[in-house]
């Protein structure tokens, strides 16, 4: 994905310019429990070359174990996230985690220190995606 920069009156641009096009601009943006933007992404754009058939070429193998870890993932997570207790004890490590990468934490490439999320819902999956990989 290559990063853009936009002039004021059309610095939010999102999506298509047009239903044929196949150039995709996007931002997303890091947000607290109250929706409050914590911090806004990179601002991204990509173009879709040779989309994928999925009815002709589905996944199989490791591609697919790798695709139901991930559902597997985002649905703890969604548990995680509508359970309030469990909120509560992760949002702490969410915040302890905001001041002070954990030591297990990834490197990030682009800095080469241990990866801050910003996003309370990615902390979550991630942590629990490094976990289902790990045990298997």
């Amino acid at each position: 994905m290559a990063n853009y920069k936009t002039i004021a009156p059309v610095d939010y641009v999102t999506g298509k310019l047009n239903k044929k096009d196949k150039t995709v601009f996007r931002q997303k943006f890091a947000r607290d429990s109250n929706g409050a933007v914590i911090r806004p992404m990179k601002k991204e754009v990509y173009v879709i070359q040779n989309p994928r058939n999925w009815k002709k070429n589905p996944a199989k193998g490791a591609e697919k174990l790798k695709q139901d870890r991930w559902s597997e993932a985002c649905a703890k997570t969604k548990a995680i996230l509508h359970d309030p207790e469990q909120r509560a004890l992760w949002q702490q490590r969410w915040q302890a985690q905001l001041k002070k990468a954990e030591p297990d934490a990834p490197i990030d490439p682009h800095s080469g220190k241990r990866k801050i999320y910003a996003k309370f819902d990615c902390y979550v999956r991630a942590k629990i995606w490094y976990k289902l990989c790990s045990t298997t």
